[in-house]
């Protein structure tokens, strides 16, 4: 006779799991505050601490302990690696390498990999339209802050997002009917 796991002892193992993490966490972040107020308090690099911390907390949680869908754990990490290479960035005071090269090429990795799972799982399709066409805006992004004069190196902006704009082009001319009529209808064209 098969018998099914104990789902409340994976999710409250799940859970504990998490707990640790957020506490380990809590205890690099508070530790590297304390000793940066008591040592240089007029140079704040627990930024350079707090921003992998976290980002490492929330992968370790929504990447590789969620059950979530691989679309939305791509597009977290995205977000998640954006934001903390943005706070390293501010915090070094330099250039903004993050803003003008390293979140535009970032975005174009991410559209690859969703569009290799697309192509990898073509019956699936369906489910990571939203997750691919979520990437297509993100391509558009760095041009955004190109214009608003966040970014001031237009080029890598320019490439993610003519990569955007190809990868739905690619989209519309090889889909078969029933996705071409799945984007019509999610964009009421």
């Amino acid at each position: 006779m098969n018998t099914y796991p104990n789902y409340h002892s994976d999710a409250k193992r799940r859970n504990l799991k998490q707990r640790v993490f957020l506490f380990i966490a809590i205890l690099i972040m508070s530790t590297s505050l304390l000793i940066n107020l008591l040592t240089t308090p007029n140079q704040l690099w627990t930024f350079y601490i707090v921003g992998p911390v976290l980002y490492a907390l929330l992968s370790i949680n929504h990447t590789i302990l969620s059950k979530a869908h691989i679309g939305s754990k791509i597009i977290f990490q995205v977000l998640a690696l954006s934001a903390m290479l943005v706070v390293i960035n501010v915090t070094a005071g330099g250039e903004r390498w993050s803003v003008h090269y390293v979140i535009p090429f970032l975005v174009i990795v991410a559209t690859l990999m969703v569009t290799i799972i697309i192509l990898r799982k073509p019956m699936k399709w369906k489910e990571y339209l939203g997750y691919m066409m979520t990437m297509i805006i993100l391509g558009f992004m760095p041009v955004l802050l190109f214009v608003s004069t966040l970014s001031y190196v237009l080029w890598p902006g320019a490439i993610t997002a003519l990569y955007a704009l190809l990868t739905f082009t690619g989209m519309i001319l090889f889909a078969n009917k029933t996705m071409k009529n799945e984007i019509v209808r999610r964009f009421h064209f």
